[in-house]
Parts: structure tokens; sequence; C-alpha cells
């Protein structure tokens, strides 16, 4: 009986352990099988990582902020300091400057100050040290905010080309407001070159003050439907003949014939001690008597082509470098109406690298509206004059300045010179006409159109066909017409896209909007238009010429 009692209690027990057994194999297999609450060991650990990551937001937003506060400061510090108004010491104005905005510690060594009564230069460094909340967490306990400042007044060395339109229709009358000298404004009816000159002359003024001399140079460049540039741009390039004699004998009329390579060759001639120009005789004596340009004729009579404007090949308006070793085509000597295609006036001619304010005033007050409007070609020669390209020829002209002949134009990578170039015109790009060169490669041919105008054979002989004589022309058969205006519109932006990275441009629109004008500038700010039409808040051309000199000069940051 007993043995069957310890034999079911030790039975019971085996099944109870059995039981037991399977249930907890049955609650491991349970929980092996369960994901409930798995993501919190991953978040644990991320949320770490969150933590640290979003204190270096925090840490880098107050890093930001500071830094920016310290650069206001500094920017206003070296602008107070570098004003040519400023009276009190220029070191003090940028300490107090810092220490009133609590960041007097902040000065790295000594301010830059180099201050004159024509200008001034100021820099200053500085720096903060700004404790993490956030970014100890991964070692960085401090962040070190820098800022530089440099603020000019006045002008370093700059090199400016003025383009300005003189085609006809500067000859009609507007009326529009202008500023008086005592500040005040008036409404006046003038022809539109008045209005220019009237700006333009004050653009001078503003710009060749006497605290600037030596430092800025000026191109003077005007255009219609060609540049005149002058007879010592002219002699300076290599051109075709400008002279033809009766019997059909080349050469050039401001020096003697090479028979060797069949027309004249320029050399400017040797100077003695006061630059008066040396020639010599047959013998070969020094003398001052110039030797007689056309002795080349034999006598016969001698057509010179006076015209100052050369042509450029389509692909010369697609690059800013002049090419100083081919020869250039002189225009033609004629008039399309009452006007020459080449300017024909000598004070027309472009003024290179000039700082006599006088000399500049006087020709554009003497300037005339003459001929079509070709914006591409004022502003091919007024790029040209700023490019480093264009340096040695002038160099050799000596004429010009001595403070900027073979210097200028400087080369882009020098960091203390600035180019601008200002492009001004009333209309847009006008397709123009042309004597074909068939027509204007004999002597009879260039003193028939010297004589007589295109319109005037158009009126009495647009009917006569056949063999052009010199009496009884056929225009139709000997003018031809230039590329159109729309190709004209394409040089244009070329050659200002290829200048942008190089000059400052300012337009100034008179009249009608141009498009082409404004997409040339560089930037929409440095677009000017007035219609001259006195409508609210437009500004007139004295306001436009001020504000361009005024940006030229002004108190300003540096980079």
């Amino acid at each position: 009986m007993l043995l069957s009692e310890n034999r079911n209690t030790k039975f019971k027990k085996l099944r109870n352990m059995r039981r037991a057994y399977l249930e907890q194999k049955a609650l491991v297999s349970q929980l092996k099988k369960d994901e409930d609450g798995a993501i919190i060991v991953l978040t644990l650990l991320l949320l770490i990582s969150m933590l640290i990551v979003g204190g270096m937001a925090v840490d880098f937003m107050r890093f930001e902020s500071e830094r920016t506060k310290l650069q206001s400061v500094s920017d206003r510090a070296v602008l107070a300091a570098a004003s040519l108004d400023q009276n009190r010491d220029a070191a003090e104005v940028i300490t107090e400057f810092f220490e009133t905005a609590g960041y007097g510690d902040a000065i790295v060594g000594t301010p830059f100050i180099d201050k004159t009564d024509s200008g001034a230069t100021v820099r200053v460094d500085s720096q903060i040290d700004m404790s993490t909340f956030y970014l100890r967490l991964a070692g960085i306990d401090t962040l070190s905010a820098p800022a530089a400042a440099t603020a000019i007044q006045g002008t370093g060395k700059v090199e400016v080309s003025l383009v300005l339109d003189i085609s006809g229709s500067m000859g009609n009358n507007v009326t529009g407001t202008i500023t008086n000298a005592d500040g005040s404004q008036s409404t006046v009816t003038r022809t539109r070159m008045w209005f220019l000159q009237r700006a333009a002359s004050q653009f001078i003024d503003d710009l060749l003050l006497p605290e600037y001399e030596d430092r800025i140079s000026i191109n003077l460049i005007n255009y219609s439907q060609h540049v005149s540039v002058g007879d010592d741009l002219y002699r300076a390039l290599r051109t075709t003949p400008d002279s033809i004699s009766a019997i059909g004998e080349a050469g050039s009329s401001f020096s003697e014939f090479d028979p060797a390579v069949g027309y004249a060759v320029y050399e400017e001639p040797e100077k003695d001690e006061n630059g008066d120009p040396i020639y010599y005789d047959e013998d070969g004596n020094a003398t001052s008597v110039a030797p007689d340009p056309l002795a080349w004729a034999d006598g016969e009579d001698v057509f010179t082509n006076p015209s100052r404007c050369v042509d450029f090949l389509n692909s010369e308006f697609n690059t800013l470098t002049f090419d100083t070793s081919r020869t250039y085509q002189q225009v033609e000597y004629f008039r399309a109406n009452s006007w020459y295609v080449c300017p024909s006036r000598d004070v027309e001619g472009i003024v290179l690298l000039s700082q006599d304010a006088d000399l500049l005033k006087g020709r554009i007050n003497a300037l005339q509206p003459t001929q079509n409007t070709s914006i591409h070609m004022g502003l091919k020669w007024g790029v040209s004059l700023l490019d480093p390209s264009m340096r040695d020829l002038l160099g050799g002209i000596s004429a010009i300045d001595p403070a900027f002949r073979g210097s200028r134009p400087a080369n882009y990578n020098a960091g203390d010179t600035v180019k601008y170039l200002i492009l001004m015109t009333d209309g847009v790009n006008v397709a123009s006409t042309r004597v074909d060169n068939n027509y204007y490669d004999t002597y009879e041919w260039r003193t028939t159109w010297a004589d007589y105008s295109m319109n005037y054979w158009r009126s009495n002989y647009s009917s006569i066909t056949g063999r052009p004589s010199s009496t009884r022309p056929s225009t139709g058969a000997i003018t031809n017409p230039t590329a159109s205006a729309g190709t004209y519109n394409t040089w244009m932006a070329q050659l200002c896209n290829l200048a942008k990275p190089h000059y400052t441009i300012y337009t100034v629109t008179m009249g009608a909007e141009n498009t082409h004008m404004t997409n040339c500038a560089s930037q929409p700010s440095f677009a000017f238009r007035t219609s001259m039409s006195n409508n609210p808040g437009e500004p007139g051309m004295d306001d436009i010429f001020r504000s361009i000199s005024e940006q030229i000069t002004a108190l300003r940051l540096s980079l």
C-alpha cells in the first residue's frame, strides 16, 4: 500500500515536472516569435545620436548668428573709418564700433589704414570664440567665428571707355528735366545731343578730380554707322592704302611710298630732345621739314581717302582680343545722304587714354548728329581699348598721356585696376549700305563718290543700267547692303557676354526701350533708361550719368 502511494507520488511529480518543462518550452518558443518591444533597443541607440546631431545644428546656428553679427560690425566699422568726411582717428572709430557691439576683444592684430586727402583704404580682421553646448559631446568645446572687412573711399586705378551715340536721330528735339547748379530742376526742350553733351561733360568733371590724377584714364568713342579712330590710332594700325593717283598708283598720305611692299608703311618718326619729329631729306640729312606725302605720285593727281574708319571681320565680334598684326580695310569715303558713313570731322575721332578734362569735354561739346546707328561698332572699339592686347600698340603712340602709355590697358588679373564700359544709344542697330569694293578701286570712282552722295545718283540716274561711269553710275550696281540689324544684335550680345567677367558695363538708353542694351549691362540695375518725357520717377540724363560716376568713385566695401 505504502509502495503504491510512493509510486503515485513520484509519478505525479514527474508529470508536474514534464508539464512545467513543456510550459516553459512553449513560453520560450512564444517569446522567440514575439517581436513586441524590439524597436525600443534601436530607439535608445538612435536617440543619443539624434540628440548629438540636433545639438550640433543648434550650435552651428548660434555660430552663424554670431559670425553674421561680427561681420556686420566689421563692415560698419571700416565704412565709417574710411569715409573722407570722417575727422576722427580711423583706428579709434573701429575700436569704438567693436566695443559698443560687445566685441571689444575680437579685433585681430592692428587694422590696416591707408588714408589720404584723395582716398582711403581700411581693413580689419576679427574673430570670436564661441563655447558649444552639444558639440562638446563630440569633443568640440569651442567654434571660432572669423570676419574680415575692407572699405575703399575714392578710387584706385580705373580705366573707362565712354561710348556715345552720334547718329542722326540725336538731332531730334525732346523735352526733359535737367538739374541746375543750385539743385533745382528745370524742364527744357532741346536736342537729344544737347542733353547728352551736358550730362557727359559733367560726368567727365565728376571723374577727373585733381585728387584722382594719374589714376583714371578715359577712352572717348563716338559712333554712328562707323567709328572714326582718329589720326593717331589709324596711323598706328596696319591699314590698306588710303591714296590713289590718276594712273592707279597706291600709297599712303602720311608716309613715303615704299615700292617694295606696293604702298606706304607708316613708321613713327624719330623725336628730338623736345619731342619734335625728325625727318630726313634725300641725302639722309636730318630736317624738321616733313617730306611731301604725295611725292610718290610723280606729279599725277591724287585722291586721298580721309576716312579714319576701318572694318572688322565677322569673327572679331566674338573676341575681346584686338589683332594688331593684320591689315585693316579702310572704309570708303562717301555719303549715303548728307552725312558721310565714316564721321569725317577730326573732333569725332577716338580720344585715347586721356585724363585731360578740357580736351574730353571740348570733343563732347563739339559733337554733331550724323548717319545711322551701329551700336556694335562703338561697343567693339570700347571693349578693344580696355583689352590688354592693345597695350603695345597704344604704347607706341606718343600723343597718349605718359602716365598711361605702355601700362594700359592693364591685365585683367591686375587686382588694383578696375575697368568700366559706359555704352549709350538713343535707338537700335540699323542695317547700313556701303559702296561695293569693285566700285571703289579706281581714282575715278573715288572722286565720284566724294563729290556726290548716293541719294544724288539714286534721284537722278536710278534707271540707268550698264557699265558705270564717273558721270552716270548706276547705284543699284555699285552699292550693297552690309549685315542685317539682327546680325549686329548677335555680335553685340557676343561682345557683352565676353566682357562681363572683366568689365563693369553700364548702359544708357535715351528713348525707346532696347532689350539688347538692357541685356548687355553687368546687372539689371546698371541698365539705365530715360524716355525724356518727364515720366514720374524716371531719371534724366544728368541723374543717370551722376549715378554712374558716384558708383565708380563711391565709398564701398571691397572683396
